[in-house]
């Protein structure tokens, strides 16, 4: 049983460049490693879908350049209906400039590009393929009334992803059966300062409004809040090397998992292992070369059942 996702979501190329020491206002420094990455949460997350063998669509908008092209012919690759991606003639492909320097130290501009003009005409023209998904999944690199749209479009499982988070008034929300915060983007969503924010007091103001609350917590898992109780779903012990992208393989992998008709903590802890075994890196080499495959994610999870 493969079930269907769809995900409305981003696409940035990513230009990655490391240096001894980052570099100071007007300078010039040499570098190395340069790579040129595919990035984007939404991407991210449908080709996390798609290769734990759900039947993905992506709907985005990506630049009439190279790198738009780049990203479509990644897609078809993983074996995502590309159908409704939009070429935008007017504004170039996402992408992202990293500087990254010792112990991991980096300075970022991204520029979201086409991303910030998918509309809800975009979606509109996707309607029934959305009203057939099992899940649909959708994150804030796009506007957030194009989200939000797409996802009350939706008949199936209702997953918004608020990453990048904004304040978010709670109501808001109602009618989606998922979010699935990190503990940053759960208080910025509540109004609370980093580290001060009570976090299951604030999943649990969202949670009148929505099903459930999934608030991932890195290597201590997650918890899980809905309008009667709060659980927490351990994940597997790793020797993590970089936990960029664990989110994404979370999202993925819960869309997934929920597609196949596992219950909301079934699915979080398939996720948690998806996200454990990114960053551990196990594959090696970039984000996206290193999200597991289904037999793979199989084998990972028999390996460190609790």
């Amino acid at each position: 049983m493969s079930g269907k996702v769809g995900v409305i979501g981003s696409y940035n190329t990513g230009f990655v460049v490391y240096v001894e020491r980052l570099p100071i206002e007007g300078e010039t420094l040499k570098g190395h490693g340069f790579r040129i990455e595919h990035g984007g949460k939404g991407s991210n997350q449908a080709i996390q879908a798609a290769r734990l063998g759900c039947q993905t669509f992506i709907i985005a908008r990506v630049g009439a350049d190279i790198f738009g092209e780049r990203a479509v012919n990644k897609w078809r690759v993983e074996k995502i209906d590309t159908t409704y991606v939009v070429v935008d003639r007017d504004n170039p492909t996402g992408a992202g400039l990293v500087i990254v320097g010792p112990a991991g130290r980096n300075m970022i501009i991204v520029d979201l590009g086409a991303n910030m003009h998918l509309t809800k005409n975009d979606v509109a023209n996707a309607v029934e393929r959305i009203r057939s998904a099992d899940v649909v999944l959708a994150q804030l690199e796009i506007p957030f009334e194009t989200s939000l749209h797409a996802l009350k479009t939706a008949e199936g499982v209702k997953i918004l992803n608020p990453a990048p988070a904004l304040p978010t008034p709670p109501e808001t929300l109602k009618g989606i059966n998922i979010i699935t915060p990190n503990e940053v983007e759960m208080a910025a969503m509540a109004g609370y300062t980093p580290g001060e924010a009570d976090l299951v007091n604030a999943a649990k103001k969202y949670a009148k409004h929505v099903d459930n609350v999934v608030v991932t917590l890195g290597e201590k898992g997650a918890i899980v809040v809905d309008k009667n109780d709060v659980k927490h779903v351990k994940a597997p012990r790793v020797n993590a090397v970089d936990s960029t992208g664990a989110g994404d393989a979370f999202n993925g992998a819960l869309a997934t998992a929920l597609a196949r008709g596992y219950t909301v903590l079934e699915a979080v802890e398939y996720a948690c292992h998806a996200g454990a075994f990114l960053a551990a890196r196990i594959k090696g080499g970039e984000l996206v070369e290193a999200l597991p495959e289904e037999k793979e994610l199989e084998k990972f999870i028999s390996e460190h059942s609790f």
